[in-house]
């Protein structure tokens, strides 16, 4: 864990040794202020074969999304075209 390991804690430019002030678990920290930021937590059981497999292969954090996003935007139209037609979607 990155917690007992000192070189997590020492400035790579300066190399000060940093001082820990407050320790807590992200798990813990989103509890208590998720709703600060918007968020909504859901729950999901590792019974299930597909919680199970999330759980396991994310470690029990899946993923945070800012905003609501359109995967039939991004994957194409309904016909399975995908719309290249704005030469802004290039970088």
């Amino acid at each position: 864990m990155q917690e007992k390991d000192p070189k997590y804690f020492k400035d790579e430019s300066t190399g000060v040794d940093c001082i820990v002030e407050n320790s807590e678990s992200l798990v813990d920290w989103l509890l208590m202020n998720y709703k600060k930021y918007g968020i909504n937590i859901e729950f999901i059981t590792d019974k299930s074969s597909e919680g199970f497999s999330f759980t396991q292969g994310f470690g029990g954090i899946g993923g945070f999304l800012r905003y609501k996003i359109d995967v039939d935007e991004i994957a194409g139209d309904a016909h399975g075209q995908i719309n290249s037609d704005d030469e802004n979607d290039f970088i």
